[in-house]
């Protein structure tokens, strides 16, 4: 089995649907795209929040959360447990037939320890992933939601969202990654870049503009197009007809974000440098 011709792998970060209406206007384009849509999110603000009431102080290396033993309790709790179900929940709500899992659910993906763990503690890597599962649920009209929990040899790891969408577009052959924060894409010298390819996107996360969890999206990004995937795009959600917008790629069909693509016309590489 293979994934439906068209398939685009969404991330939504932690306050990505933040506005009033976000979830329900998200809802009616996965209606529209039921069984082409595959949504992993992540959840950081709301673990950040449930670590602070337990007395955990949140910390971060490189835009990664730092996870010791008891954080990576308050990460599955939440991204596994609150966050995954909420979402199917409300998305269930508005008509979408969603499916909540986990990234280590069904060998969906193969995690082992992040080459930094010395610094990030109980963190993963993505050394493979087995789509099977998510390719089932999409040829039956479902929409799998995924959280960013893995695991490796037993343990359980708290692995990046946007690591995780760019390995599943890789797997999938998917046509897009759309990862939606509450950036408008990638702001260099105070203005949003309209188009990199992967070596550009490479070379921005070096750029003093570039902090927190911009430079995880711009390698996520870089390393999803060099796969295979048509285009990554980076954005903030702008309303009903934000993903079509995205996908058409127009300046003047909606919001237009950061768009990732291996090969750019010479005007755009001049415009992305």
């Amino acid at each position: 089995m293979s994934a439906p011709i068209g398939t685009i792998v969404v991330k939504l970060g932690g306050r990505a649907m933040a506005t009033e209406g976000a979830l329900a206007a998200l809802a009616a384009e996965l209606r529209a795209r039921a069984g082409t849509v595959v949504l992993v999110h992540g959840g950081g603000p709301e673990v950040s929040a449930w670590s602070e009431r337990l007395g955990l102080v949140p910390r971060f290396h490189g835009g990664r959360r730092v996870t010791d033993e008891a954080t990576l309790e308050v990460a599955t709790a939440v991204l596994a447990g609150l966050a995954n179900k909420r979402l199917v929940a409300a998305l269930a709500a508005h008509g979408v037939d969603a499916v909540g899992l986990a990234a280590l659910d069904g060998g969906l993906v193969r995690a082992v320890a992040h080459p930094d763990s010395a610094e990030l503690g109980a963190v993963g890597a993505i050394a493979g992933v087995d789509p099977a599962l998510v390719e089932t649920l999409l040829a039956s009209g479902r929409t799998p939601v995924i959280a960013s929990i893995g695991a490796h040899h037993g343990l359980l790891l708290n692995l990046n969202a946007d690591d995780v969408a760019a390995a599943l577009a890789v797997g999938l052959g998917a046509r897009a990654l759309v990862l939606l924060s509450d950036a408008p894409g990638v702001v260099l010298d105070g203005r949003v870049v309209a188009r990199l390819d992967p070596d550009r996107a490479d070379a921005a996360r070096a750029h003093a503009d570039v902090k927190d969890g911009m430079g995880p999206k711009l390698e996520a990004a870089a390393g999803a197009v060099r796969g295979g995937v048509g285009r990554a795009v980076i954005a903030a959600w702008n309303g009903p007809g934000t993903l079509a917008a995205l996908l058409d790629g127009r300046a003047d069909a909606g919001p237009a974000g950061t768009h990732v693509l291996s090969v750019l016309l010479p005007e755009e590489a001049e415009h992305g440098r």
